[in-house]
């Protein structure tokens, strides 16, 4: 759109700062769209579309200027014009070859392929129907400022999914290689009142265990979150990795609980004691402990699973703390006070002592987590900065005040010495740099190094 809005520059800095290029397409002629990109606090490497058409797609193009091939040009670049709409979906579209997400603005018919083409199509306020109907997403107020709070919300929403992911991946190792493991327990061997040859939990109980864990977790979709200063990519070997700690962790503080467990069922001195007042439980006392074990263990992961960093660093949202509150403590209730498919209840003491016991996990588990991810970031075992390369411009400098001033005079002279109110316009007219090639502000030696002006080269 060719109407000026006033939070354009506010808003194309808020997104430089979040890690997002912002590059100017536009049907202007070459130097008002430089000049332009320099009032927005845009770089000033605009090129005319004849560049990009004549550009080579070989790597020895432009080997002394750093431009090697299209695609560097067009992620090198700041801008275009004088483009068609065929130009704007073709720019798009390598953008997208390049590995790069693509978000558009347009407001007219001629926007419509470019807005269909990329991932996210915004039509702006005022926008024509067929802008509307080929964006995704539809501004019905001036301005650009609602784009920025999009990718915040955005970016929120996606370290919440991922922090879900991890959570549940981390849950399910836990309770799939458990139950796998405690398999080769005989309880025969250990408690007198049974002749069960494989340690079990009841089926109601690993129901309530997974129903309640899951439940309650959906409030993760709520939880506090801190949107990420660059763009972000899903890193699925860290996802699985930090996962696979925690839930591998969880897995051997159960294991080990069932450890003590089944040696209560002999009494004598030893752990047990510690969980179990006369050091003797029967195997029902057993199975108790470990449903509230697993119930602790596979709800309190979610807080280790939602940071990057110590799990105290950000405070968990109110939903997600009540609900957690509420599904431990019905879970210990019933512990404590019902016995069902062959559970027995245990006592509010060795409830307490469970509550410790995972708790002290929890810590270790969310120490390990630090570690692993200090470990991803040494050794570079996952190249988190691989994504960001990508989207990564090549290096270019900025106009000065005193450079801008030389630029503008240049300008002003070459149209014939236009007022100043009224050059651009008349510049728009006259066309009178129109066989260029592309813009680049050169210095005398012919290097392109765009905002280190000496002249204008078109």
């Amino acid at each position: 759109s060719k109407r000026e809005r006033t939070d354009t520059k506010a808003t194309i800095v808020k997104a430089q700062n979040m890690g997002v290029q912002v590059k100017m397409i536009t049907g202007d002629h070459t130097a008002i769209a430089i000049e332009t990109a320099r009032r927005l606090g845009m770089g000033t490497t605009i090129h005319s579309v004849n560049a990009m058409r004549d550009a080579p797609e070989t790597e020895e193009a432009y080997p002394t200027e750093g431009q090697n091939n299209r695609e560097d040009m067009i992620l090198a670049a700041d801008g275009f014009a004088e483009v068609l709409p065929e130009d704007k979906y073709k720019i798009v579209e390598i953008l997208q070859e390049c590995g790069q997400i693509v978000g558009m603005t347009g407001d007219g018919v001629n926007d419509a392929p470019a807005l269909k083409k990329a991932e996210i199509g915004i039509a702006v306020e005022g926008s024509t129907d067929a802008a509307r109907n080929a964006a995704d997403i539809v501004l019905t107020e001036p301005g650009l400022s609602v784009i920025i709070t999009a990718m915040i919300m955005s970016r929120k929403i996606f370290q919440r999914v991922r922090n879900y992911c991890i959570y549940r991946i981390a849950g399910t190792i836990q309770l799939i290689f458990f139950f796998f493991v405690a398999i080769f327990f005989r309880p025969a061997n250990h408690f007198e009142n049974t002749s069960e040859k494989n340690f079990r939990l009841p089926v109601l109980a690993v129901v309530l265990i997974t129903l309640v864990n899951d439940a309650c977790v959906l409030t993760i979709s709520r939880d506090n979150v801190t949107a990420a200063h660059t763009p972000q990519d899903w890193q699925l070997k860290e996802v699985f990795i930090i996962s696979s700690v925690l839930g591998f962790t969880a897995m051997l503080e159960s294991v080990l609980l069932l450890l003590i467990g089944f040696a209560a069922g002999h009494g004598g001195d030893g752990m047990q004691c510690v969980f179990f007042e006369g050091c003797h439980a029967s195997y029902g006392n057993v199975q108790s402990l470990l449903f509230l074990n697993l119930c602790l263990s596979d709800f309190i992961t979610v807080f280790a699973a939602r940071t990057r960093d110590w799990f105290f660093t950000r405070r968990p949202a109110t939903a997600l703390l009540c609900a957690g509150a509420l599904a431990t403590l019905a879970m210990t209730f019933l512990s404590t006070t019902a016995s069902f498919g062959g559970m027995e209840k245990i006592t509010a003491y060795t409830a307490v002592m469970v509550w410790i016991y995972v708790l002290i996990w929890f810590c270790v588990q969310d120490c390990l987590k630090m570690l692993t991810y200090w470990a991803l970031d040494k050794y570079k075992i996952v190249d988190r900065e691989a994504y960001l390369n990508l989207v990564k411009r090549k290096p270019k400098v900025r106009m000065d005040a005193q450079q801008s001033r030389k630029f503008s005079q240049t300008l002003k002279k070459s149209i014939g010495g236009a007022p100043s109110g009224d050059w651009a316009r008349k510049f728009s007219v006259s066309r009178k740099f129109s066989g260029a090639g592309y813009a680049a502000v050169r210095d005398n030696r012919g290097n392109s190094n765009a905002g280190r002006s000496n002249r204008l080269s078109i």
